[in-house]
């Protein structure tokens, strides 16, 4: 449950273009410190960064997770995503994604590279790559959490395609109100919202706030309505200054 925590809760309408739409054609950059607790205890922790490319329009989405006691037996090795993305007329377009995920339980590393010119993916798992068709709109899983940030800007996202080691997938979001968490940064009003993947009973639970650019301040998975693993954010450090 904590694998899949980590590894699918920082993961979103299927546009007709590849795009998220935002007041600005810059994105705040940051570094996000969460604790990951599981049924309360404290198991690890996870580092989001965004920091700017080699390109004025170019980002990098990072997560580096790490667990700690008996659950450090079992993924000894830190979890580590890489999403490259360009950002441009208010346009996300994925690059690169990559996930290094070593475990005693198997490998689960891959990467996929996103060719817009000749509109093909190559996937990347072990030795084998393979191509497939690439549908404007996809994202990546590291892109998918910038574009639900930028869209919570004028409204809550509905549905999202995301390409990973196994195909496309596609999620959808509901908004559930508003509510006001307690995090170790005190008292903190949110936007909470619903992620729910077609075909499973496994949902995931946002707290995106608006004073945070809607950064998720909390993510919690439910499987049959059983909470698992719980992300809360620790700290939270501007790069670049918020508009």
């Amino acid at each position: 449950m904590l694998k899949l925590l980590i590894y699918s809760a920082f993961i979103t309408i299927v546009a007709p273009t590849i795009s998220v739409f935002a007041e600005t054609n810059t994105i705040p950059t940051y570094k996000a410190v969460y604790d990951i607790r599981y049924k309360g205890k404290l198991v690890g922790e996870s580092e989001i960064t965004l920091v700017g490319g080699q390109t004025h329009d170019s980002y990098i989405y990072a997560s580096k997770s790490n667990t700690k006691g008996l659950l450090r037996l079992i993924a000894p090795k830190e979890l580590l995503e890489k999403s490259e993305f360009s950002y441009n007329n208010n346009l996300i377009k994925p690059m690169r994604y990559a996930l290094e995920n070593n475990s005693r339980l198997g490998d689960d590393s891959y990467s996929v590279d996103f060719n817009w010119e000749k509109k093909i993916a190559i996937t990347t798992v072990g030795n084998q790559a393979t191509e497939s068709m690439l549908v404007p709109g996809t994202l990546d899983r590291g892109t998918l959490q910038v574009a639900v940030m930028l869209e919570m800007q004028k409204s809550a996202p509905l549905t999202h395609t995301i390409r990973d080691d196994d195909g496309i997938r596609t999620y959808d979001y509901s908004s559930s109100g508003q509510e006001t968490i307690e995090t170790p940064l005190g008292l903190i009003q949110a936007e909470k919202l619903i992620r729910q993947r077609e075909g499973h009973s496994r949902q995931t639970i946002f707290w995106l706030a608006k004073d945070f650019q809607y950064l998720p301040v909390r993510m919690e998975q439910l499987r049959n309505n059983e909470s698992g693993a719980v992300l809360e954010i620790r700290s939270i450090e501007w790069l670049t200054p918020k508009e």
